[in-house]
């Protein structure tokens, strides 16, 4: 490539702003589809927000655990950043970050092995256990969101060596639930002859994620949502206006 001229970009570091020369060099022959040639901006190419790798992950790993703000505050606080930081850049960061991982995702289900009817199939003996449960969050955009809440599904994995991996998604946002997972057991070790066993709550979209998904073998309640079903049946019960403390007495025993 013939070398056009040189700008200056002005980078965001974990140091600071700093001031780098950023060539433009002209398409080559192989690289014209017109006649006309082109400008190429190599570094611009490759650094499109003008930050820098490590100061992104510094942004994608505070943010993950702090509120936008704090994270910001934080930041600015060990790092010598003056002004070139900002919650509202995490955030745009971090949806940025959001992006990349479901396209990522949307990538690996894409090319999951179609599961064959005549395999034999065996219990995985890597993955110790899955457990999956959901909680519903309060939606900091209800005006053009699903609603005033959003139901946030989140999985673990425990391994029978090594630390365990999680997962997690909104429910509504994505296209199958049951995809996911799959999606999730496959990357993290669990072969296409392979099963493994959901631990959940009686939810019903547990119930279509595992039915839908080619590794999962079934779904049992987990003991706390189990213990619940008992304590409302003890409540109903004990509750009622027709048993004295005697019978009540002899149905706990």
């Amino acid at each position: 490539m013939n070398h056009k001229d040189c700008r200056s970009t002005v980078l965001r570091t974990v140091y600071g702003k700093v001031t780098v020369k950023s060539p433009r060099l002209w398409s080559c022959a192989c690289q014209r589809t017109a006649r006309t040639q082109h400008v190429v901006h190599p570094l611009s190419k490759d650094l499109n927000w003008r930050v820098t790798p490590e100061l992104e992950y510094h942004q994608a790993k505070w943010a993950a655990h702090l509120p936008y703000r704090q994270a910001a505050a934080m930041l600015k606080e060990v790092l010598p950043l003056d002004n070139g930081i900002s919650s509202s850049g995490i955030r745009n960061r971090i949806l940025d970050i959001g992006k990349q991982l479901d396209a990522d995702i949307e990538r690996d289900i894409a090319k999951l092995p179609q599961a064959v009817a005549d395999v034999q199939v065996r219990e995985s003996s890597h993955v110790a256990a899955v457990s999956v449960d959901s909680a519903w969050l309060r939606n900091c955009d209800s005006g053009r969101g699903p609603g005033r809440h959003v139901n946030i599904v989140a999985g673990r994995v425990t391994f029978t060596d090594g630390p365990p991996k999680l997962y997690a998604y909104v429910h509504r946002e994505v296209t199958s639930a049951a995809a996911r997972l799959d999606q999730f057991l496959s990357r993290n070790g669990v072969a296409s002859d392979e099963r493994v066993t959901v631990i959940s709550d009686d939810a019903g979209e547990f119930e279509k994620a595992v039915q839908g998904s080619q590794l999962a073998r079934g779904r049992i309640l987990d003991w706390f949502h189990i213990a619940m079903k008992f304590q409302a049946a003890q409540r109903s019960v004990f509750g009622s206006k027709m048993i004295d403390s005697m019978d009540q007495e002899s149905v706990e025993t």
